[in-house]
Formats: structure tokens, sequence, C-alpha cells
């Protein structure tokens, strides 16, 4: 009996020695960034946090958002202030529990919110959550997120690194035997905006894949409507017009097949949505985009974000001439 105790003790040393060397592996860059004022999250939020009633419209999504609107474009077309909250992978349930932690500091007039069906997925990225949602204030806003936005896959992921770093590790050891060139640094932000003149290679344009589609994706609508109807609930009752933004994809991908689902998907449902705002800007104006406004399969470059930014001022000045 006491043998296998002290198998069982030097196991959970082994298995906690491990969880801490990972720790330290995946988080002490980080709290390098946020000790150093340079944390893209810590700067997002400390603008949320320290500049009160400041911002006018606020965007949330992922990483398609961060580099496709421009608040520079933005605010000096609308006269306005406003700030891109998109963050990395950032899931339709993190957006929700993104959006109450803001609204305790801001008081905007408008909230952009992205659709893609990756947002709504069953596959999650906790180490990109939970990274966002370490800079809230409101313990209780971390604990709901975790809590009731992941349920119990949250909390193991919250506790156990390993787990929660799994697809981080896995991708280092994967790197060890490729020979792909590493990611340039992000630097060149702007009120959550990243500037990022990277243009798509004709090599990449011509290995694009097909459009997602629902049936062989893990998108779970029954999640996007739990969460996409809190945020609608939320800015209605606090007098916020929403507006939910498709954001485009490089044109030589959607030409690929003739699948339609993520669009015929967010059109057909939010049209039931009297006072939801939806654009899909890979056909608000056909042609606008070509491949060269893109970095790669879906993100816009500074090119692309120009254009994204002025259809948004389109969009909000048609909304206030029609109010």
């Amino acid at each position: 009996m006491k043998k296998f105790l002290k198998h069982i003790a030097y196991g959970f040393f082994f298995f906690a020695l491990i969880n801490i060397l990972i720790l330290i592996k995946y988080e002490y860059p980080a709290y390098k960034a946020i000790k150093n004022k340079t944390h893209k999250n810590y700067l997002k939020w400390n603008s949320i946090h320290n500049n009160k009633n400041t911002y006018d419209l606020i965007i949330l999504g992922s990483s398609r958002c961060y580099t496709g609107f421009n608040p520079k474009v933005i605010d000096k077309e609308l006269n306005i202030e406003s700030f891109n909250m998109g963050t990395s992978a950032q899931d339709i349930a993190e957006s929700y529990y993104s959006l109450v932690e803001i609204l305790d500091y801001q008081n905007p007039k408008y909230i952009v919110l992205e659709s893609f069906l990756d947002l709504s997925n069953d596959r999650h990225d906790f180490y990109q959550i939970f990274s966002n949602a370490s800079f809230f204030n409101s313990t209780k806003n971390k604990f709901n997120l975790i809590v009731d936005g992941y349920g119990s896959k949250g909390i193991t992921n919250y506790l156990i690194p390993l787990i929660k770093f799994n697809s981080y590790i896995k991708k280092d050891i994967s790197s060890l035997f490729s020979n792909k060139p590493k990611k340039a640094p992000e630097i060149n932000w702007y009120k959550g905006f990243l500037n990022d003149s990277t243009v798509i290679t004709e090599k990449q344009i011509k290995s694009l894949r097909p459009m997602p589609n629902i049936k062989s994706s893990s998108f779970n609508e029954d999640r996007f409507a739990t969460y996409f109807n809190k945020i609608y609930d939320l800015t209605k009752t606090k007098g916020i017009k929403l507006i939910v933004i498709r954001t485009p994809y490089p044109p030589s991908r959607l030409t690929i097949d003739d699948n339609k689902d993520e669009e015929h998907f967010f059109y057909n449902y939010l049209k039931n949505y009297q006072d939801v705002s939806y654009y899909d800007l890979n056909t608000h104006k056909p042609e606008v985009f070509t491949d060269q406004d893109f970095s790669d399969y879906h993100h816009a470059n500074i090119g692309g974000a120009y254009k994204m930014s002025k259809q948004l001022v389109d969009i909000i000045k048609t909304i206030q001439k029609n109010n």
C-alpha cells in the first residue's frame, strides 16, 4: 500500500512539475510583455478601463477584426471616437463577457460584432480566451466567462496548463521538423488595430482552401444563438445600436467552389432581427476587394483595412441618415 501511495505521490509531483515548466515557458513572454507595457490585450483593456465613457463605437471579434477596422479612418470620417477590441480567436461567448466588462466603463452608441463560423464552434483556444479575460477588472465577469461560458472544459483548461497549451506544444514540436518561416512580431498598433503591410503571395493564393462548410465543420448553431441573443439583449437594454459584420475573404477563395453556407446562414438568421443591421462585406459592394488586400487566406492587410473601414463608415452614415 505504501509503495502504491509512493508511486501516486511521484506521479503527482512529476505532473505538477511538467505543468509548472509549461506555464513558465508559455506565460513568461506574456508576463514580460505586460511588464514592458507592450502586451496587446493589456493595452486594449487599459484603454477601456482608463478612458471612461470615451468611445462611441467599439468593435468585437477575432484577429480578422483587429487587422480589418482602422479607428483612424473611422474616427476621421465620422468625427467620433472608436476602439477596436478584436482579440485573437475571440469566441462568441468571449465577445459577450468582454462586452459585459466593457459596458462597466464605456457607453458606446454602436457595437460592431463580427460574424464568422469559427467564432461559434466547439473548438476553443483557451490560452487566447483566458489571456483576454485575465485583464477584466471584474472577478465576477472572469468567473462567469470560465464557468458559465465554457463549463467543465473551461475550468479544466484554466487549472491545468498542459491541457490549455496542448495545441501550442504540438505546434512547437512540429516546427522542429519543418522550415516554416516565423511570423514577424506584431508591433504596429493603433487603438486596438494592427497595421499589417503583408501581402498574400501567388503561391499562397494557389493553395487557398474552399470556404467552410457548416455540415463538415464544428460550427455550433445553438451556441451561436445563445450568445448572440445575450449580446442582442444587452445592447438593446442599453440602447446601443448593434451592427453585425461578416468580414471579407480573398476573392480567389470565394470562387474555389459554390459553397455559400456561411453567407446564407448569417443572412437568414439575422434577418429575423429587424433592429440589428447586418452586412456581408464580401457582397455589400461587389468587386471592391482584391486578393492583394489580404495578408493570408482571411486577414486583411492595411489596404484591405482601409476599404473595410470605409465600408463601415458608409454603413453607419446610412444608419444615422435613416434614424
